[in-house]
């Protein structure tokens, strides 16, 4: 009876050693927030909290609908300047890509400032972007307003717009990241065919400076963004050298290097689709320019859905968020790689759903692991450089395609490329899914040898 009594003691202790472990690991990633009398202050998962997600769920909109409509600048862009596509395409590349790319700058004004500070500055970078892209002579011009100045703007609002949410949030962070990151559904879907109509109207001059004038009211948004402990984070930084504000120390780790990958891969493709679809559609189906961008419409409804969807089910713990990701991350592959077996509006419009519900999956689960896989601190640096990895396949990703359409004249190559590398970006970071079960292995392992350990063993049972 004794010896049961000890048996079911052992298994008391380990599981008990490895609940602590996995808590405990929890624990070195939560935030360590100061109030005015420097003791710790919990995310108070609420109250102000929801002003904050409002704010984000604003600026989502007008950071992410903006870049994410230049298909039909693209077009615009096309007619005006008579040039080919593949250099054409480098105006809505170099924008997004930096859209993207400057995160890691977007970060270090974070630390060094606050989340409010990095929106406002970004929100007069957008718009004064924009407003100088009315007066563009050349491609050349809109690569420096358009992409550059814009592209940076826009990055300045997202990225802060984005982990504010884990300042405020912690039992509801998962939740409450999807449902601010709605807002880039829902920007998809408002936003194309507002610009579209702008520019029938207007003119893409015209329409230019109405986006202008619409992206300046992120700034307001920003403004609600209060710092929830006062601004101590980044008086912290004050003195100390680009090591500490970058993170640098992050670029090392060998899952980060391997998420930055697929972050690259992911875009490469990615970006490819929400150029492309419009002309393509516009040239097999038949259809006017509207329906054609109704296309992306479409995907902005999906994603919009995807995003809702993600925040409800991950309220379930059991549901891992790593296998969700990477699942969303190979659909999206698909969907792009069937783009090219058919000439029909319908099953481009199914395509375009399916891309759209799975890419919404994905985006609010990139802050979320990144949380989770690397702390609240580094939150900012981290989504930062996973931006960067964004902008670098962004970046590349629409000229290949344009390359590959000039040189094949076709649209088939383009998007099997595209396909492809989105496949392979969630093959490519298999390896971290690997080594967590291996991680939880050991440490049950490891647990079962400390608890044996500490069992006392009445002096008939021992070996001795």
């Amino acid at each position: 009876m004794e010896k049961v009594a000890y048996e079911d003691q052992d298994h008391q202790l380990v599981a008990s050693n490895c609940s602590k472990s996995t808590s405990s690991g929890r624990a070195r990633n939560e935030p360590v927030l100061e109030s005015k009398d420097s003791k710790p202050v919990p995310p108070p998962d609420g109250g102000y909290g929801w002003v904050i997600v409002v704010a984000s769920f604003l600026n989502q909109i007008l950071s992410i609908g903006v870049p994410f409509s230049v298909g039909v600048y693209y077009v615009a862009f096309l007619e005006e300047f008579q040039g080919s596509k593949g250099l054409t395409a480098w105006i809505g590349s170099i924008h997004t890509g930096l859209l993207f790319g400057a995160g890691p700058l977007a970060g270090a004004v974070i630390n060094r400032f606050s989340h409010r500070v990095a929106v406002m500055i970004g929100g007069l970078m957008g718009a004064v972007g924009f407003f100088l892209s009315a007066f563009s002579t050349s491609l050349y011009y809109l690569y420096a307003s358009y992409g550059i100045v814009a592209g940076v703007g826009v990055s300045l609002v997202y990225v802060p717009s984005v982990v504010v949410i884990g300042e405020w949030f912690e039992h509801r962070r998962n939740f409450a990241f999807g449902l601010a990151s709605s807002g880039v559904g829902l920007g998809n879907l408002i936003m194309t065919p507002v610009i579209q109509k702008t520019i029938d109207i207007f003119g893409w001059r015209g329409s230019l400076f109405i986006t202008s004038g619409l992206f300046l009211q992120s700034c307001v948004f920003g403004a609600l963004m209060k710092p929830l402990n006062g601004g101590k984070g980044a008086e912290k930084l004050q003195g100390k050298g680009l090591k500490e504000t970058f993170h640098t120390d992050i670029l090392h780790e060998w899952k980060f290097i391997l998420l930055a990958i697929n972050h690259i891969l992911w875009n490469i493709g990615s970006l490819i689709y929400v150029v492309l679809i419009p002309d393509y559609a516009h040239m097999h189906t038949g259809t006017n320019m509207d329906t054609c961008a109704f296309l992306l419409s479409i995907f902005g409804v999906a994603s919009f859905t995807g995003r809702i969807l993600v925040a409800v089910i991950t309220i379930n713990k059991k549901i891992s968020r790593f296998y969700l990701f990477l699942t969303a991350t190979a659909v999206t592959g698909v969907a792009i790689a069937l783009v090219p077996t058919t000439r029909d509006y319908i099953p481009l419009a199914t395509f375009s759903a399916i891309y759209g519900l799975f890419f919404g999956i994905q985006i609010p689960l990139i802050a979320a692991l990144a949380t989770e896989m690397f702390g609240l601190e580094r939150l900012p640096n981290v989504y930062g450089y996973f931006m960067f990895g964004d902008g670098v396949g962004a970046l590349l990703g629409p000229p290949i395609a344009g390359w590959l359409f000039d040189l094949t004249q076709s649209f088939e190559a383009p998007f099997y490329c595209g396909g492809g590398v989105t496949i392979f970006a969630a093959i490519i970071i298999l390896p971290i899914s690997l080594s967590k079960l291996f991680q939880n292995r050991k440490t049950c392992i490891k647990s079962i040898t400390k608890s044996a350990s500490r069992v006392p063993l009445k002096t008939s049972e021992s070996f001795v």
